[in-house]
C-alpha cells in the first residue's frame, strides 16, 4: 500500500475546476437532462385505457400514510405557533441560501394549530385549466365539505356553472400580488374588492419559500386585518413545501418546483378523507383533440422550463 501511495501520488483539482464540478451537479439537480412527455402521446395513451376510471380505496389509503409519514400535513401543512415558535430558524424552501428566525412579530401572525377539523371529509381540489370550459362542474364542485382553489382564479356569475362558486381555501402566488396588485404598495382597495368573492376563506401563501415573497405575502395579511375582511391568511410551511417536493422528485418530477397544483393535491390527499379532482389538464387539446385555452379564463401560458405539468399528470396517486 506505501509503494502505491507512493506510485499513485494524491492530487487536489484546482479551486476553477471543483467550484465547476459543483455548479455543474446543482444544474443537473435543478435541471436534470430528460425528455419531457410528448402531448399527444400522453392524451393517446389517456385515451386508450377507455375503461373508467374507479376510485382506489386501497391505494388511497396507501398514499395517505406515505404522506404522513414524509411529510405530516395535519401539523406542518402552515406554520403555527405549535411548529414555528419564536426563536426557530428556518431556511426558505426555494432558495438555497437564505433563512430567517420567527421573532414576536412573525409569530403573533400565526394560528395556534392547523386552523381546520381534520380529517376533513369530502374535499374538491379544483384547477384552472381550460378543460373546465363547458364542464358544468360547478355544482359537483360545490357538493364538497371543503372546496381548494389555485392562484386567486376569477369565480363571476360567468363561470359558476363549470367551476362552482364555494371556496374554502384559495392559494395567491406573491408573484400575484406583484403582478396584479402591484405588491399592494399603491392602492389596496381592488385587492380587498376582488377577495370578496372567495367568502369566508383561507388565503394560502408561501410567504417563506422565496425571500422576495416574503413582504408581499406580509401585506396581505396586514390588509385583509386592517379592513376586517372575512378572509384570513395562513402562511405555508417551507419544511412541508420543501418535504412535498423531495417526495415528488423521488419519484421522476424533474422541474425546478412542483406546481402549486401538485402542492395543493398532495396536501388534500393527505387532509382530507375522499379527494376530487377538477381542471388539471395541462395540454392544448381536450379529450376529442379539440383546441382549449390553458386557463378557464384566459389562455395566457406559463414560463417554460420552471413546471413540469404533463409529467405531474402522469403520477399515479390513488
Amino acid at each position: 500500500m506505501a509503494m502505491l501511495a507512493r506510485k499513485f501520488p494524491r492530487t487536489r483539482l484546482p479551486v476553477g475546476a471543483s467550484a465547476l464540478c459543483v455548479v455543474v451537479l446543482c444544474w443537473l439537480y435543478v435541471f436534470p437532462v430528460y425528455r419531457l412527455p410528448n402531448e399527444k402521446e400522453i392524451v393517446q395513451g389517456v385515451l386508450a385505457q377507455r375503461a373508467a376510471w374507479r376510485r382506489n380505496q386501497t391505494s388511497a389509503r396507501l398514499f395517505r400514510r406515505q404522506m404522513e409519514d414524509c411529510c405530516d400535513p395535519a401539523h406542518l401543512f402552515a406554520m403555527t405557533k405549535m411548529n414555528s415558535p419564536m426563536g426557530k430558524s428556518l431556511w426558505y424552501d426555494g432558495e438555497f441560501l437564505y433563512s430567517f428566525t420567527i421573532d414576536n412579530s412573525t409569530y403573533s401572525l400565526f394560528p395556534q394549530a392547523t386552523p381546520f377539523q381534520l380529517p376533513l371529509k369530502k374535499c374538491a381540489v379544483v384547477g384552472n385549466g381550460g378543460i373546465l370550459k363547458m364542464s358544468g362542474c360547478g355544482r359537483q364542485i360545490d357538493e364538497a365539505n371543503f372546496v381548494m382553489r389555485c392562484n386567486l382564479p376569477p369565480l363571476s356569475s360567468e363561470y359558476t356553472r363549470d367551476v362552482g362558486s364555494k371556496t374554502q381555501l384559495v392559494t395567491a402566488n406573491p408573484s400575484i400580488i406583484r403582478q396584479r396588485f402591484e405588491n399592494l404598495l399603491w392602492s389596496r382597495k381592488k385587492f380587498v374588492d376582488n377577495m370578496k368573492i372567495y367568502n369566508h376563506s383561507y388565503i394560502y401563501m408561501p410567504a417563506f419559500s422565496m425571500k422576495t415573497g416574503t413582504e408581499p405575502s406580509l401585506r396581505v395579511y396586514y390588509t385583509l386585518k386592517d379592513v376586517g375582511a372575512n378572509q384570513t391568511v395562513l402562511f405555508a410551511n417551507p419544511n412541508f413545501l420543501r418535504n412535498i417536493g423531495k417526495f415528488w422528485k423521488s419519484r421522476g418530477i424533474h422541474a425546478k418546483r412542483l406546481s402549486t397544483g401538485l402542492f395543493l393535491v398532495s396536501a388534500a390527499l393527505g387532509l382530507c378523507e375522499e379527494v376530487s379532482i377538477y381542471g388539471f389538464w395541462p395540454f392544448s387539446v381536450n379529450m376529442q383533440g379539440e383546441p382549449i385555452s390553458h386557463h378557464y379564463y384566459d389562455n395566457v401560458l406559463p414560463f417554460s422550463g420552471f413546471h413540469a405539468m404533463p409529467e405531474e399528470f402522469l403520477q399515479p396517486t390513488s
